[in-house]
């Protein structure tokens, strides 16, 4: 199922803010129960502290990579605090110094597991776009330095390609964002499907994407977009049981072996986009059936 983007946002700030809030608490419970153990006060209930929130990825609306990338998480840290509170259970019968000791470990490891986890989330949730589930522009230019500095020392290229969706505009204007989101989520798939397993796609902006592919030269590069360009016209977008339509990209390609700097090298492939786009009418075909 797609969601509009808006509300992606929304609720992925929302299962941030309780994953955060659920791991705040536990850690303020077992501060608690250390000083129980040394003062003999009282320690709060666990009663409420063994589910996870209300909130969670199967109450939201998020796309199935962020879904799982959360399920993931959540397994892991409820493991991890399980776990922990058995410490809890098992520690009767010990003095208090032992006590102490053995939540002190245990509540240390647990720490550092939720902290790690939580920091493992917020980067899924934001290396990731929501919508499309492709990289997003916030790994974009430390992956292309990466791959323009390891390859040319070995004197091998490589290519990008930026890609725009054929008359966005018009598929919102004619059938709404939510069917202009669907077609986003499918060119992605669509794309992301027919690259090779070192290649990443990057979503660039809102209708645009970005395809780094290593150890590529121009020529290559080409027919690998031609074939997906192809895959892509062929396919039916849905927008009801009525209506579908035909929509394909266009791109443009870039080596690196050319350029000094990661923005020289996006320029290129920008004003290769641009010629490209020039050249093309971009029609969208829709029929009825």
């Amino acid at each position: 199922m797609t969601y509009s983007e808006e509300d992606i946002a929304n609720n992925t700030m929302n299962l941030l803010s309780a994953t955060s809030t659920w791991i705040l608490v536990r850690h303020q419970w077992l501060m608690a129960k250390m000083r129980s153990i040394l003062t003999g006060e009282l320690c709060p209930s666990l009663v409420h502290l063994y589910q996870f929130d209300a909130i969670t990825a199967d109450t939201l609306k998020l796309p199935d990579n962020l879904g799982q990338s959360f399920n993931k998480i959540k397994h892991l840290l409820e493991t991890a605090w399980l776990q922990t509170v058995e410490s809890h259970h098992t520690s009767s019968g010990l003095s208090v110094f032992e006590q102490l000791n053995l939540f002190q470990v245990q509540a240390h490891q647990f720490m550092h597991e939720s902290k790690e986890l939580n920091q493992q989330l917020w980067r899924d949730f934001t290396m990731r776009d929501p919508l499309t589930g492709t990289l997003t522009r916030l790994t974009l230019k430390y992956s292309l330095l990466q791959e323009m500095t390891r390859s040319k020392p070995h004197r091998y290229n490589c290519c990008i390609a930026i890609i725009d969706q054929n008359k966005f505009k018009y598929i919102n204007d004619e059938w709404g964002h939510h069917t202009g989101d669907r077609v986003l989520v499918t060119t992605a798939e669509l794309i992301q499907k027919n690259l090779r397993a070192e290649d990443k796609l990057f979503r660039y902006g809102g209708d645009e994407w970005l395809i780094l592919m290593p150890n590529t030269n121009r020529k290559e590069a080409y027919l690998i977009l031609k074939r997906i360009q192809k895959i892509t016209a062929e396919f039916n977008y849905q927008v009801s049981n009525q209506i579908q339509f035909n929509s394909t990209f266009n791109f443009g390609i870039a080596e690196c072996a050319q350029y000094d700097n990661v923005y020289d090298w996006i320029e290129a492939a920008d004003q290769s986009l641009f010629k490209e786009k020039k050249q093309s009418s971009g029609t969208v075909f829709s029929s009825t059936s």
